[in-house]
C-alpha cells in the first residue's frame, strides 16, 4: 500500500555549487544519476530519497538497502505519496519472435525499449517526483521538482511515461549508449554497427572490439551463426505488408544463397534489393520527394520516431549515417571499392569482397531496416 508522508517545506533541489557564510548558490531542480556516477548518486540518494524514507511511517526502520524501487508523488501542498517495492512497472518493449503471458524476457529477445508506465498509479504533471529504480546491478535516481517552484511554476510538458522509459534502456542497456566517437570511428571503419536483433553479448563484444581498436571481424564466425539462427527462426520479410511484397522472393533467394554459402549470388541480390525495399517505402507511404540516396534513409529512420524513445536500442541517428556512409557509399570508378549498394550496383565493387562479411552485414542491415520500417 502506498504511503502519505508531509514534508515541513517543499524539497527546493539538490545545490550545484557552494558557497560559504550565506550568498546565492546554483540549484538544480531535476535530474538524472546512475550508478556510473559513483559516490555523486550515492550523496544525491543520502539527500532527498533519505528524507522520503525517514518520513515514511514503518514500525520498524527501512534501510537503503531494502529500496529495490521508490516512487514518491510530492505536491505543492507539502504532501506526498510513497510508493516502496510495489505495484507493477509495466513497459512496452518490441521482442525477437513470438512471446507467451507470463515468459520470462532475456536482454537477447529486446529488441527495443517504449515507454514506461506505473500500473494503477497517475502521475499528475504538476506534481514534483522522485524516482529510484534498480537494473540488475545498476541502480538509477531521476528527481524533477520544477512543477513546484516559482511564480510562474508550470507542469511538466514532457511526457514523463517516455522519459522513464529512456532511463530504465539507459541503464539495461548503458554500454550502447556510452559509445564515444573513437569508438564509433573504428566500427564505422571496419564497417561494422551494434545491430540490435545480434544477441546482446556480441552487441558488447563488438562495441569491446572497437573501443580497443582490435579487428571486429575476428568475431564474425559467431555474427555469422547468431544471423543463420535468425535466419531459421525469424523472417525479417512480411508479405502482407505492400512494401514487402514486390521483394520477398528475392530477399528468400538471397537468404538461401546465404545459408548455403554463395556470397557472390547472396551479395549481389542484397545489396541493391534493400535500396528496392527503400524506395517502395517510400512510395507507399506516400511520400512525393525525390527519392535519392538521403531522402530515403531520412524517411525510414524517421517513420514513427514519435513512437520511439529518446533512448532507442535502433541508435536512429547512428544508424542514419551508417546507412549514408556504409550502404550508400561513394566511389570513384576504377578504384575497386568493397561491396555497397553503389559499387554492386554499378558493377565495380572487388569480387573478393563478396565475402560471408558483406552478405552477413546486408541481412543485418534488412532486419535493422525492418524495425524501422514495421509498423507493430
Amino acid at each position: 500500500m502506498p504511503f502519505e508522508i508531509t514534508f515541513d517545506q517543499i524539497p527546493a533541489g539538490y545545490a550545484e555549487s557552494s558557497v560559504q557564510g550565506g550568498g546565492e548558490v546554483m540549484v538544480s531542480l531535476s535530474g538524472f544519476y546512475s550508478s556510473e556516477d559513483g559516490d555523486e548518486l550515492i550523496t544525491r540518494l543520502e539527500g532527498l530519497p533519505q528524507q522520503i524514507i525517514s518520513r515514511i511511517p514503518s514500525k520498524l526502520p527501512i534501510l537503503p538497502s531494502m529500496v529495490h524501487y521508490l516512487l514518491a508523488i510530492i505536491r505543492k501542498d507539502k504532501s506526498g505519496t510513497v510508493y516502496l517495492n510495489e505495484g507493477n512497472i509495466v513497459g512496452k518493449v518490441r521482442v525477437k519472435g513470438g512471446v507467451k503471458k507470463g515468459e520470462l524476457i532475456s536482454a537477447d529477445r529486446v529488441l527495443d525499449v517504449g515507454k514506461i508506465t506505473f500500473q494503477d498509479i497517475q502521475i499528475p504533471s504538476d506534481t514534483g517526483i522522485v524516482f529510484v529504480f534498480s537494473v540488475g546491478w545498476r541502480k538509477g535516481f531521476f528527481y524533477d521538482l520544477a512543477p513546484l517552484h516559482g511564480d510562474k511554476a508550470k507542469p511538466r510538458e514532457y511526457d514523463i511515461e517516455e522519459t522513464i522509459g529512456s532511463l530504465f534502456s539507459y541503464l539495461l542497456f548503458q554500454e550502447r549508449f556510452k559509445i564515444d566517437d573513437k569508438t564509433w570511428k573504428t566500427m564505422f571503419e571496419q564497417k561494422w554497427f551494434p545491430f540490435t536483433y545480434l544477441d546482446n553479448a556480441l552487441i558488447k563484444d563488438i562495441i569491446g572490439h572497437s573501443r580497443e581498436g582490435w579487428d571486429i571481424d575476428s568475431l564474425l564466425p559467431k555474427i555469422a551463426n547468431n544471423v543463420k539462427h535468425l535466419l531459421q527462426n525469424l523472417n525479417p520479410i512480411k508479405k502482407s505488408i505492400p512494401y514487402y511484397s514486390d521483394h520477398a522472393d528475392i530477399f528468400e533467394a538471397a537468404i538461401q544463397r546465404y545459408l548455403e554459402d554463395d556470397h557472390i549470388s547472396c551479395a549481389s541480390i542484397l545489396y541493391p534489393r534493400i535500396e528496392g525495399l527503400m524506395r517502395s517505402f517510400h512510395r507507399e507511404a506516400g511520400y512525393k520527394t525525390k527519392p535519392s540516396a538521403k531522402t530515403l534513409t531520412r524517411v525510414v529512420i524517421e517513420h514513427h520516431e514519435n513512437k520511439r524513445i529518446s533512448h532507442s536500442l535502433l541508435l536512429p541517428d547512428k544508424f542514419r549515417h551508417y546507412l549514408n556512409n556504409i550502404y550508400f557509399a561513394h566511389f570513384a570508378p576504377g578504384s575497386s571499392p568493397s561491396v555497397g549498394r553503389h559499387s554492386v550496383a554499378h558493377g565495380e565493387a572487388r569480387s573478393d569482397d563478396f565475402t560471408l562479411k558483406s552478405c552477413t552485414i546486408g541481412l543485418l542491415i534488412l532486419y535493422q531496416l525492418s524495425l524501422f520500417i514495421s509498423d507493430g
